[in-house]
């Protein structure tokens, strides 16, 4: 990869191991299956927003959308696991501090759609415990809005436990034409809720139950102990 500088750079060797052992296991053990694939650009910024269910998300997102090769943030504390962390950061990993606002895993993900780069991103920020769709940061809204970037969304069930059947589905690219102008917080915002929308249209597709988008924003850590009384 480049044009994002050293922020994160995918190995090709790692990448053509991890795919030889990764794909046929999820395929044969978690009995993988993905549909809506040509609704993933072969080249060109790309961001993939998907609902976060399992901590094996993301490489399961990142196999269904090849032969596309993506990038995705994985939780910071992974990448101070010493061969994990080689490992994930070789793959297109980036960190990510979860449940916050990280402006540096931001900066690090515009960076590479400015490079033509496939980015995966979770817009609840966590995995979502009972499968229903959280509050989303406006994030992945806000990328949304740089120049060219496909937004698609995806719905991701069957990866909690690690048992399968996984389905991934890849829905229609996100028409965010009408928000080229106005105040950018309140185009991340609706970026953001029709982003989660599309997600949630999908769910049903990929096995999970009907989903309700969620209003309003998550909270920030701290922030709903700062407002009691």
């Amino acid at each position: 990869m480049s044009g994002a500088g050293d922020d994160v750079r995918i190995s090709g060797w790692v990448w053509r191991v991890g795919q030889a052992l990764l794909v046929p296991a999820f395929r044969l053990f978690l009995r993988l299956r993905a549909s809506g694939r040509e609704n993933v650009p072969a080249a060109g910024p790309t961001l993939i927003v998907s609902n976060h269910i399992s901590y094996l998300d993301p490489p399961l997102i990142g196999a269904a959308a090849l032969p596309r090769r993506t990038h995705f943030m994985a939780k910071a504390e992974l990448f101070r696991i010493p061969l994990l962390g080689w490992a994930i950061r070789r793959l297109g990993a980036f960190p990510v501090v979860r449940g916050a606002a990280d402006r540096e895993a931001l900066r690090i993900a515009r960076a590479l759609l400015a490079a033509g780069e496939a980015v995966v991103m979770f817009p609840e920020g966590t995995r979502s415990p009972d499968g229903r769709l959280r509050p989303a940061f406006t994030g992945a809204g806000a990328l949304a809005l740089e120049p060219g970037v496909c937004v698609v969304p995806a719905a991701v069930w069957g990866s909690r436990g690690a048992r399968g059947p996984v389905r991934v589905v890849f829905g229609r690219p996100v028409d965010l034409a009408d928000l080229a102008s106005g105040p950018r917080s309140r185009r991340a915002r609706e970026a953001t809720r029709r982003m989660m929308a599309a997600i949630a249209d999908l769910v049903p597709a990929a096995g999970g139950p009907p989903q309700v988008v969620p209003e309003g924003g998550p909270s920030l850590p701290g922030e709903e102990r700062s407002r009691r009384p």
